[in-house]
């Protein structure tokens, strides 16, 4: 018996099981043959996470419909007998996953529970549309480009036209893009149960990313969801145009990643680090993202450097307070990177751009922190929303990492402070096989200034007349004046979008401060979403939409010495 026949005679047990418990309501039950009703429900299976799910979608719509039994009925036995019978025609044998070059691993194996029959059973649906009845791939390539180039134009910033003279400034262009990894695509095949299959092996995706990230020219390239085993060969034609590069694999057993590219040609790299989420001791940082750090210098021009880092934040959209955390931790290391000198008016930093998938919406909690430098998270819900329950405390990362509400590493602080060394990072990283000792403070700082790593009450610790510092106040703030390159809605005010989940919304972003922006490279309105294909397609190679910006950066004048 193959998997959609056992999974309709699964469908026949459901669907009397409904007739039953419409029949002991005593509900006034229209005729209904039974080959409709179990349509609804696999129609209702594969829009659902489960079928408990599904039943109950079912149930619901069978309630409605005897509320109004007159259209509903024959639109019902209309609209669901055909597509119906094209199910009873499903060719005996379905083309192999192979043969596309994509295989869910998780539909591996044959099992009665509910997520495998789903999952098997939309895998077969979705396999017998092969490119030949969907036409010629070239076609549907060229529609689904000219429909996409469409929505993605490069704007300018304001309203006038500037001249960059290339004597006085630079003009960098960077990109960030969600590339989506395969092995996460496979992962996760229910995401992508509407989309044409033939687009979605990584050796069609693959050369759509590619071109769509060399024609944006950009000098500095961020991407996340970079699969560690496809690096070396999606590489070969960056490093031909001239491109170096970093990578941050995610910890643990994950096996994908960020990648930053840089043209070698105009720039040079000064200093970097990269940044682990995870933190073994710390329960809110038990995540596996990792974030890239890069200081550069001009080529011509040495003195003028800048800071460009990326991250790849959590999905899970319950836990605001976890990226909050990440946040912390990524923005406190761009903190000792970017640090220029202490003034009178204050610590003067590079110019840094900050970019992304971060996974968080625009103007909620996370999104204030950054553009607005400051955040009390105290007496708020995971979500960073007011709530009357399970609300936070003043403590989000403890100060065993010696990292202060002020996004700034306690031990690099002191020692800048006191003019010597740099002062050592209390965070775990595997790539640099550091063991950090947490509660050894007595060794690496003075008798006199130290942090009680022993409790989460309230500490604010005084360094010098002008300076002092918290520990689990309740409120974070950091020093940078970051903007969106993007203002998230057009000149119309329609809500724009960089991906789909559920809905069309946005989620990543470019973040700078201390540069002037120049132009971007638009996106579409959720409107004009709605109208693409599913993506990934034949012209967008990701589930996310990529960001381009450009920034004016000035030269600085080479010191005489």
């Amino acid at each position: 018996m193959n998997v959609t026949t056992r999974f309709l005679n699964k469908s026949n047990v459901f669907c009397r099981n409904i007739h039953s418990a419409l029949l002991h309501q005593e509900l006034k039950i229209v005729h209904m043959t039974e080959v409709p009703l179990k349509h609804l429900f696999i129609k209702n299976l594969r829009k659902s996470a489960s079928v408990p799910e599904a039943l109950y979608s079912t149930y619901v719509n069978l309630v409605d419909t005897i509320a109004s039994p007159g259209s509903h009925h024959q639109e019902l036995n209309k609209s669901l007998m055909e597509p119906y019978l094209d199910l009873c025609y499903i060719p005996k044998e379905v083309p192999p996953a192979s043969n596309y070059d994509f295989s869910f691993e998780s539909c591996s194996s044959v099992g009665t529970s509910n997520e495998s029959i789903s999952s098997m059973f939309t895998q077969n649906m979705d396999l017998t549309k092969t490119a030949e009845q969907d036409g010629n791939l070239g076609n549907k390539r060229t529609k689904d480009m000219q429909r996409y180039k469409t929505m993605r134009k490069w704007k300018r910033f304001g309203k006038l036209k500037q001249e960059v003279d290339p004597n006085e400034a630079f003009v960098l262009r960077l990109m960030s893009f969600n590339i989506l990894a395969q092995s996460l695509l496979e992962l996760h095949p229910y995401l992508y149960k509407y989309h044409d299959i033939a687009a979605l092996p990584w050796k069609v995706r693959k050369p759509i990313i590619t071109q769509e990230i060399l024609q944006a020219e950009a000098n500095v390239i961020c991407l996340q969801e970079m699969q560690e085993d496809h690096l070396d060969d999606f590489l070969v034609p960056f490093k031909e145009q001239g491109y170096d590069y970093f990578y941050k694999k995610r910890t643990n057993d994950k096996d994908d990643g960020l990648l930053l590219m840089y043209r070698t040609e105009n720039l040079t790299v000064v200093d970097y680090t990269k940044v682990e989420m995870f933190q073994s001791e710390v329960e809110l940082l038990n995540r596996d993202n990792v974030g890239i750090i890069v200081k550069f210098a001009l080529k011509d021009s040495p003195e003028t450097q800048f800071v460009i880092a990326t991250t790849h934040l959590l999905y899970n959209p319950r836990r605001s307070d976890v990226r909050l955390g990440q946040v912390q931790v990524l923005l406190t290391e761009i903190e000792r990177i970017a640090f220029i000198e202490n003034t009178m008016t204050g610590p003067k930093y590079l110019p840094i751009i900050l970019c992304g998938d971060f996974n968080l919406e625009p103007h909620t909690g996370v999104y204030k922190f950054i553009t607005q430098g400051l955040f009390t998270y105290q007496n708020k819900g995971r979500n960073l929303e007011p709530q009357d329950y399970r609300y936070l405390s003043n403590v989000l990362l403890p100060p065993s990492l010696h990292i202060t509400d002020d996004c700034q590493h306690f031990n690099v602080l002191l020692q800048r402070l006191r003019g010597g060394g740099r002062g050592q990072v209390m965070l775990e990283n595997r790539e640099n096989h550091k063991n950090i000792r947490r509660h050894s403070t007595e060794e690496i700082i003075a008798e006199d200034v130290s942090v009680n790593t022993f409790t989460n009450q309230y500490q604010q610790i005084q360094l010098d007349e002008n300076n002092h510092v918290k520990f689990s106040s309740g409120t974070l703030t950091h020093p940078f004046k970051f903007r969106s390159a993007y203002k998230h809605k057009n000149r119309h005010g329609y809500p724009e979008a960089t991906t789909h989940q559920n809905n069309w919304i946005t989620v990543d972003y470019i973040f700078f401060s201390g540069l002037e922006p120049l132009g971007i490279l638009s996106l579409p309105t959720v409107e004009q979403c709605n109208d693409l294909p599913t993506i990934p397609n034949f012209a967008v190679g990701s589930d996310h939409l990529c960001l381009a910006a450009s920034f004016k950066v000035l030269k600085k004048k080479r010191s005489n010495l």
